[in-house]
């Protein structure tokens, strides 16, 4: 019961400076939108790349996280985040980004054909994408927050879930839950945008709740967070 406590009390003091920094900073929400654009641009002019279009598409998709990721670094670090961190954040992790979605587009394109060749392979290779999405939770903080090679974040992302799956998962499926809520609603007009709205709203609030949940959890143990919840902090 004690563990619960300490871990409510955790998520109250991070959903609140989380809440805090994403008003503070109002003003990153509206890159949300600037990457929803480029990318529709992209996908409009990514044939004139000819063979290389898909390429040209994931780097425009790598460097848009690039970007949003280090601005949510920025706020988390610093509190605060300006119109020149904007623009040079689209370089700043590109090639982290592209490193690990490459690794994994190497592994799915390796592995798919393979499973789904077993008997029971469409449930297998649900499962097989299911651990990978737990277990690598944690790469877009360790991108920003970690500052490791491709591989290493693989590994240190497995080494992070494995000792706070019980603290981080909840809080994240929570937000996450809501999210995809939202998402499901069907919207037509006007209240397609207003739904847009709300979805880059949640999508910002959760990566700036995620960092601070990550930095709480990675610099503490369930020991000191159990003396701070005991001694009112």
């Amino acid at each position: 019961m004690e563990f619960v406590l300490v871990t409510l009390h955790l998520y109250r003091r991070v959903f609140a400076r989380a809440a805090e920094l994403a008003a503070r900073n109002w003003t990153v929400l509206g890159s949300v939108f600037v990457y929803a654009i480029v990318s529709v641009v992209a996908a409009n002019t990514a044939g004139l790349f000819g063979p290389l279009a898909g390429i040209f598409s994931g780097l425009v998709w790598a460097a848009c996280a690039s970007s949003f990721l280090y601005l949510v670094e920025m706020i988390v670090r610093t509190s605060r985040a300006n119109l020149d961190d904007f623009r040079r954040s689209f370089g700043a992790y590109l090639w982290d980004v592209v490193g690990v979605t490459f690794l994994l587009w190497i592994f799915f394109r390796l592995a798919e054909p393979a499973i789904v060749q077993l008997p029971q392979g469409p449930l297998i290779l649900l499962c097989t994408r299911f651990l990978l999405f737990v277990l690598l939770n944690a790469v877009p903080e360790l991108i920003y927050l970690g500052h490791y090679s491709s591989l290493q974040l693989l590994s240190e992302s497995y080494a992070f879930i494995a000792t706070n799956w019980i603290e981080w998962f909840p809080a994240n499926f929570a937000a996450a839950t809501i999210v995809l809520a939202v998402a499901a609603v069907p919207a037509a007009g006007p209240a397609a945008y207003a739904k847009a709205a709300v979805l880059g709203l949640l999508v910002y609030f959760l990566m700036v709740m995620r960092g601070l949940l990550f930095l709480e959890l990675r610099g503490s143990t369930y020991r000191s967070r159990l003396f701070k919840h005991r001694a009112g902090g």
